[in-house]
Order: structure tokens, then sequence, then C-alpha cells
């Protein structure tokens, strides 16, 4: 497998909607691979002036890939599911 023939396909952020995906692809008997990504979301607050307040909160967003040849119908799948919202 050649890491070039991988197109990213959606993101999300939502556990719900990452496992819905999961499950669509094996349905579908669609081979994929998740890139996970960790983003530290600051608290607004100034954090200079009092602190952070342990106000701080990680996100986890979640990128599919799946093979070029694939990207097309994988599309169509997530549009049969997300409707407009894809």
């Amino acid at each position: 497998m050649n890491i070039f023939h991988w197109s990213k396909v959606v993101t999300v952020s939502d556990y719900m909607k990452k496992q819905e995906i999961q499950e669509l692809f094996a349905q579908y008997h669609i081979e994929y691979k998740i890139k996970v990504k960790e983003i530290l979301q600051k608290n607004p607050i100034d954090t200079a002036v009092i602190g952070t307040l342990g106000m701080n909160k990680m996100k986890m967003v979640y990128s599919f890939y799946v093979e070029k040849e694939n990207l097309a119908i994988t599309k169509e799948l997530l549009k049969g599911i997300w409707g407009s919202r894809y």
C-alpha cells in the first residue's frame, strides 16, 4: 500500500459520528485509515492574569482516509446517511 494512493474523505470531531463512519465503512467493506489529532482548547479567560483555572479541554479530531479509487463511492455513502450536512 502506497500512502499516496489515499485521500482524505471526511474529518469529524464528534465521537458518535466517528463510530457511525466506521460502521458504514465496515458494512460496505471499505478499507480506510484514520488519523487522530488532539487539540487543546484553551480557556478564553486571559491566562497571564488569572491562570487557566483548570478549564482547558482536549478535543479529538478524526480524519478518515480512503483509497483514491473508493473516494467517489465513499462520498456518496456519507451523503446518504448525512444528507446535505456532509
